[in-house]
């Protein structure tokens, strides 16, 4: 024991080895000083019998790694669901970075008008795009759309009420609650209806001199079926303009056009009703990169931008310079952009065709059973909750493994799959052709290695 302790290296030494040469000393030697401290208690303890100084600095050097490395892993979506929160929601095309790419790598204008060599202020590259798509007043940019909930709320219903239906007193992921919101920001809620039938007269019945606010949240991640019904936004509107109230639309997941969908409520429609406020999320079906996006009247956008809470919420450059290509995109109808938009757009033909050859380069692989099924992908992110969206999936099994230990062992490698009916499906819709060598060189390899431990 005395001997091993004897032969650990000196600390000095080992930052001065030529393996350690790229390192930054002050974290490499904090790796050496917690390697050495954990060999010396396994030796104490009788864990640690021998000592190898390349064993010894391999190990320094992997901690060195896991301490220094980024976390965040490039995925190879297989589940089918577009918008996979967990995954990263909407993906920027390269097209739309290499836009930007020249504006973040050098000054720009960001808050100075260059005309009056005075400041400005970041959101008007946004609003002049949106008034120039949805005619609307004037827009303001927060961090995302429970951000731009509670600025509004802040702003408008503090110390006063908002009316909203009891059907539509959301959640949505990581537990965020309209009715908490509200609380929040020291707006009184004033639920009205039924959890399945509201009617345009429960509104109008609640309304008092404290009320600030008719609210309309959609729920975008839930469908309600049967013996319901809710009040459209454009009698909500109609009802608020009555009483002198601001109409507030909480859209959420963004949806403004270039898909074949009909259930969903559109930016472009909705903002011909000239809303009070309208709020939606950049980064679900909007396609863009998370932001939370507040359109509506001049005159309110305004307060909203006299809240100090919005200091807190506001959006950096990359945001700005990503949200406005995206919206150049949908303005010139540019679809092929905006990913989120051309993978839900994928017809059944092409999704056979790319089923088809990602299925012939694993065929060869052995211990693999392979077939194309038809299945249903989603949009994911909180949208089209009830919207399928017919697929192809290759549907795997190995002799090797059980499919539970063979979900795992792709996961590990990077290849994010589902299971149905006890087979591994990789749901071709979110796959990416350039990725193919990459998944046959996986499932080959994983074939290979669990083959030799047998």
């Amino acid at each position: 024991m005395t001997e091993l302790l004897q032969g650990l290296p000196k600390v000095d030494l080992l930052l001065k080895d030529s393996m350690f040469s790229h390192c930054t000393p002050s974290i490499l030697k904090v790796c050496i000083q917690n390697t050495l401290s954990q060999k010396r208690q396994e030796i104490l303890s009788g864990k640690q019998s021998t000592l190898h100084l390349k064993e010894l600095k391999e190990e320094i050097y992997a901690l060195y790694l896991s301490q220094t490395q980024s976390t965040i892993k490039p995925l190879i979506n297989a589940t089918g669901i577009v918008l996979q929160t967990n995954l990263g929601r909407s993906l920027l095309h390269p097209k739309i970075l290499e836009e930007i790419t020249p504006l973040l790598s050098n000054y720009n204008n960001l808050e100075y008008d260059i005309a009056n060599g005075e400041r400005s202020e970041r959101y008007i590259h946004i609003t002049h795009l949106l008034k120039t798509l949805l005619h609307c007043e004037d827009a303001i940019v927060v961090n995302n759309n429970a951000s731009a909930v509670l600025l509004v709320l802040d702003t408008f219903g503090k110390n006063y009420e908002a009316i909203i239906s009891r059907g539509e007193l959301v959640e949505i992921g990581g537990a965020f609650r309209i009715p908490e919101v509200m609380k929040i920001s020291g707006t009184d809620l004033i639920e009205v209806g039924t959890t399945n039938k509201t009617h345009i007269w429960d509104y109008a019945n609640a309304i008092t001199e404290r009320t600030t606010i008719l609210m309309k949240v959609h729920q975008s991640n839930f469908k309600q079926i049967g013996f319901c019904s809710s009040v459209d936004f454009a009698d909500l509107s109609k009802l608020a303009q009555e009483h002198n109230l601001i109409d507030y639309y909480d859209l959420g997941s963004g949806y403004m056009q270039g898909l074949q969908i009909h259930e969903e409520p559109s930016i472009l429609e909705l903002s011909k009703l000239s809303p009070s406020l309208l709020s939606f999320s950049g980064d679900k079906l909007f396609g863009g990169p998370q932001a939370g996006i507040i359109i509506g009247k001049a005159h309110l956008i305004a307060k909203l931008k006299q809240n100090h809470l919005l200091r807190a919420l506001r959006v950096d450059k990359f945001t700005i310079l990503a949200l406005e290509a995206t919206l150049r995109a949908y303005i010139h109808q540019e679809y092929d952009k905006i990913p989120t938009i051309t993978m839900l757009n994928a017809t059944l033909e092409e999704l056979h065709t790319k089923a088809q050859k990602l299925h012939n380069r694993l065929q060869s692989i052995p211990y693999l059973k392979l077939s194309i099924e038809r299945v249903d992908s989603l949009a994911g992110g909180g949208s089209l909750p009830q919207t399928p969206f017919p697929s192809y999936g290759i549907l795997c099994q190995s002799s090797l493994l059980k499919t539970l230990a063979f979900e795992q062992a792709l996961r590990k490698k990077g290849v994010i799959s589902r299971i149905i009916q006890d087979h591994i499906c990789l749901d071709i819709r979110c796959i990416f052709e350039q990725d193919f060598d990459k998944i046959h060189l996986i499932f080959q390899n994983l074939m290979k290695d669990f083959s030799n431990a047998q």
